[in-house]
């Protein structure tokens, strides 16, 4: 049987995700999520991990604004005559996280 690693647990996924906000350096952060880990009580988690993960989260942060910002813009590009179509704005958002996703591979 092949050994792997556990997996890390969800306080850890958590605090990752609390601890970014897009602006700090990916290294900065894999520093803080230990310290954070280390006072929880878990094992400080391998930077490349952390790094692994918060670009993971960074990506869909990037894909929900950039629908939000789509379906806002479908929503609003009428008035002030008209109100937006709830349907097409949906549609946007999909083609703006389509677009997002194109932009990863």
């Amino acid at each position: 049987m092949v050994a792997i690693a556990p997996r890390y647990p969800e306080l850890l996924l958590r605090i990752i995700e609390a601890v970014d906000d897009d602006e700090i350096p990916l290294a900065e952060l894999a520093r803080r999520v230990g310290e954070a880990a280390e006072e929880n009580g878990l094992t400080r988690p391998s930077p490349v991990h952390v790094r692994a993960v918060a670009a993971e989260l960074r990506s869909i942060r990037e894909e929900e604004r950039e629908a939000r910002r789509a379906a806002w813009q479908e929503m609003t590009r009428r008035l002030p005559y008209a109100p937006g179509n709830a349907y097409e704005a949906a549609a946007a958002a999909e083609r703006a996280r389509a677009r997002v996703r194109a932009r990863r591979r």
